[in-house]
């Protein structure tokens, strides 16, 4: 979407009469909800390195690159795009053999054989080295880049594509204020707000303002189908889809929504060359908080603009669960983030009260809390795949009036009040969770 497109679309709001958020709902859409080619944290870091060395190209000597654990555990062993190698030492290589920063989540679409080649020959001369850094914050990544030309430093924080630093040989070339938003820090302001508020935001939107989501529908599915042909990655979408040809697994919405949200994230960890539309950050978050929600509204009949409501709903209440958990975790926001808010979503589709989906989401938060992320990898497939069935069956129950007690565990009666509870588990219950994952990771 380009600058002007934005732009008209934030100038609409200003004669939409819905609530006092329409505007920054609407602006965590635009900027939450973005094609993502790879995995987000290896395209980070290929970023960072591609602005440093834009800064002063020349013939690479050295790289170097310092990120902070969440990064650095996310990437050591997931696939690049359009390669067949893992990890963010060749990310950062490739950053410079053909990364474009203007093109943040596709930093990495100008991908070719030849760029593999040489990102291939500047690993294997062992001058890439990337490194823990964990006094600088949950999200930091310093690339720092020496040519014949000079040095180039670039830093990103907070988000993945918040770039707030470029120097070039000991120039300032760029440089963001502490104080100034960053994506992550403008959403801020969903701290303040309830479930109600994202309700009346979806259903009084206008469609042509949301319309643009669909297209995570036909991205995400398109690279479902790529994982299932393929067998991708852990296989797992594509073996589930042979027990229920067997009859060993039922043919239901549950179980397709599990094989193809587990074949979308298969190709995706594998490396596969394509693009998935992410959701707060996270092309994984996006694969579950779109396609359960999408099986659902195909199953029901209902139209495109039903389903791109539903889709607002799914990134807005996944969004709204990241500003309390983090950008970056211990717990596995892929699957409980993005679980809770399909799950919210596919509830409000299917008719749900205020007191429904508030039902659903702490099925939700009493059914996955304690699932962590240990690293990007092929195997977050089965995260996903749970994540997705369970936003199916605990919205199911909600809707009968099945929910967990209000007293159970870290639930509270007031839906808000859970995910706070969620947030400070995820960000002060498990604090040292990171470090013991990494040197558990370390030991393979």
């Amino acid at each position: 979407m380009t600058e002007s497109e934005v732009n008209y679309i934030m100038d609409a709001m200003l004669n939409i009469k819905t609530n006092k958020h329409s505007k920054e709902l609407l602006e965590t859409l635009i900027n939450g909800v973005k094609p993502a080619l790879g995995c987000t944290e290896p395209v980070a870091v290929g970023l960072a390195s591609a602005k440093a060395f834009e800064a002063v190209r020349g013939s690479v000597e050295k790289l170097n690159v310092r990120v902070s654990p969440n990064i650095y555990k996310n990437g050591m062993g997931v696939g690049i795009p359009g390669t067949k190698e893992i990890g963010l030492v060749f990310a950062a290589a490739l950053g410079v053999t053909c990364g474009d920063s203007s093109l943040g989540f596709e930093v990495f679409r100008p991908v070719n054989d030849m760029a593999v080649a040489q990102a291939e020959k500047l690993v294997n001369k062992n001058i890439v080295h990337v490194e823990l850094e964990d006094s600088k914050g949950n999200f930091y990544i310093e690339a720092e880049v020496e040519t014949n030309m000079g040095k180039g430093i670039c830093i990103i924080k907070d988000t993945h594509t918040n770039i707030v630093y470029v120097e070039a040989n000991r120039k300032v070339l760029f440089s963001k204020s502490e104080d100034t938003k960053s994506n992550s820090n403008g959403n801020e302001y969903l701290k303040d707000i309830k479930l109600e508020d994202i309700r009346q935001f979806v259903e009084t939107i206008p469609y042509s303002d949301i319309e643009f989501l669909l297209e995570g529908v036909k991205l995400n599915m398109d690279i479902a189908k790529v994982g299932l042909e393929q067998k991708s990655g852990s296989g797992l979408g594509a073996a589930m889809n042979i027990l229920m040809s067997e009859g060993v697994m039922q043919k239901d919405i549950i179980n397709e929504a599990r094989v193809l949200t587990s074949a979308a994230c298969d190709a995706r960890m594998a490396g596969i060359n394509m693009p998935v539309m992410s959701s707060a950050g996270s092309g994984n978050h996006g694969i579950t908080a779109i396609i359960p929600p999408t099986v659902i509204c195909e199953h029901m009949g209902y139209d495109d603009e039903k389903l791109a409501r539903t889709l607002a709903f799914s990134h807005l209440a996944t969004a709204y669960i990241k500003v309390f958990t983090g950008g970056l975790s211990p717990v596995c926001g892929c699957a409980v983030a993005a679980g809770i808010g399909a799950s919210a979503s596919i509830t409000w589709a299917l008719g749900g009260t205020n007191e429904q989906i508030g039902g659903a989401i702490k099925n939700m938060v009493g059914t996955l809390t304690g699932m962590v992320c240990d690293g990007a990898k092929g195997g977050c497939a089965f995260k996903l795949s749970a994540a997705s069935s369970e936003a199916i069956i605990q919205a199911k129950l909600a809707m009968a009036n099945v929910v967990i007690n209000d007293i159970d565990g870290i639930i509270s009666p007031e839906v808000e009040m859970t995910i706070k509870n969620l947030g400070s588990f995820s960000s002060e219950g498990m604090k040292n969770a990171d470090n013991e994952i990494i040197e558990i990771m370390l030991k393979h």
